[in-house]
């Protein structure tokens, strides 16, 4: 099979996933793009600033600040002053996001579980180099 058909069939395995053990994806109502916001978010280390939020969305500041403007009405990240540039704005999640992606980070164990179930410790450890390489 080629990579394309794999990949094809490797959503379709994530998306029956979703479908069979997530029993209320607090997220659902998020676009992918709100979602991916919130990803990057919690991947800090600290608290982002806005700038560099927007950079590493490769976004214009002023459409990260409309993104989190967005989230931020829904309940998802707060902005807070930085104590070192009184001009820069942090993002942080709110325990309301950090739940929601708490509960959705069990499904992804759930798959990872199922995938490995299906490989062998020399394959499994082979495909998750395999996939840190290519993903980088």
């Amino acid at each position: 099979m080629s990579l394309e058909r794999n990949l094809i069939e490797l959503e379709r395995f994530c998306a029956k996933a979703w479908r069979v053990y997530a029993q209320e994806d607090p997220l659902a109502h998020l676009s992918f793009n709100e979602y991916d916001y919130l990803k990057v978010i919690q991947a800090s280390s600290e608290p982002i600033r806005l700038t560099d939020l927007a950079i590493e969305m490769k976004v214009t500041k002023p459409s990260a600040t409309t993104m989190v403007q967005r989230l931020e009405r829904k309940g998802l990240v707060e902005r807070k002053a930085s104590l070192e540039d009184a001009r820069s704005k942090l993002v942080v999640l709110t325990s309301k996001a950090e739940v929601g992606l708490e509960e959705e980070s069990k499904i992804y164990q759930v798959m990872a579980q199922i995938l490995e179930s299906r490989l062998s410790e020399q394959e499994s450890q082979q495909l998750n180099l395999l996939l840190n390489k290519a993903l980088q």
